[in-house]
């Protein structure tokens, strides 16, 4: 699929008539808003350099995204669910020009394993990790100074995490009920 003199893309599912779209390469110029690349059968995605930020939703639902490529321009991954339930992504490269990662960036993201954060990032948002029951080390660094609630909770490596200190303990709490 050519979209080399496309240039915005509309918040509507965007490959609608696409039966399987495997990869794709986003031009530089292209502007990417909010809920917009819902296709279900991407596999392979790469972010232009041009691009500094990804977006809240930005890529929900794309069960069969195995690969990423983040440009080391991106310095903030999402502001909420950025990569929201992506069955299929087994590793991510966090580039060291991130500083934050949004809440529920990563929630059920079950097929990761092992994650590095870079030194630059200071903070991880509320469910950021939520339900990632497959990973089983995540390295935490000392510049990161702000944890979300319920960040690290149903980690495979919660018990591991909660030996961290530093890590206040509602990075594990179940949400509470409202009564």
């Amino acid at each position: 699929m050519s979209i080399d003199n496309l240039q915005y893309i509309s918040e509507e599912r965007i490959f609608m008539n696409e039966l399987v779209l495997i990869s794709i390469e986003i031009p530089d110029n292209l502007v990417i808003n909010g809920k917009n690349i819902e296709k279900k059968d991407i596999n392979e995605f790469i972010v232009p350099s041009s691009i500094t930020k990804l977006g809240d939703w930005c890529f929900d639902g794309c069960s069969s995204l195995t690969s990423i490529t983040i440009p080391t321009r991106i310095i903030k991954i999402g502001g909420g669910c950025c990569f929201y339930v992506c069955p299929s992504l087994t590793s991510i490269n966090i580039p060291s020009s991130i500083s934050k990662i949004g809440d529920c960036c990563f929630s059920k993201y079950k097929s990761l394993t092992s994650i590095t954060m870079p030194a630059p990032i200071s903070k991880i948002g509320t469910s950021c990790f939520e339900g990632c029951s497959s990973i089983t080390s995540i390295t935490i660094t000392s510049s990161i100074t702000s944890f979300g609630y319920r960040c690290f909770y149903g980690c495979g490596c919660e018990e591991e995490l909660k030996k961290n200190k530093t890590i206040p303990r509602n990075c594990f709490d179940a949400w509470q009920q409202m009564k």
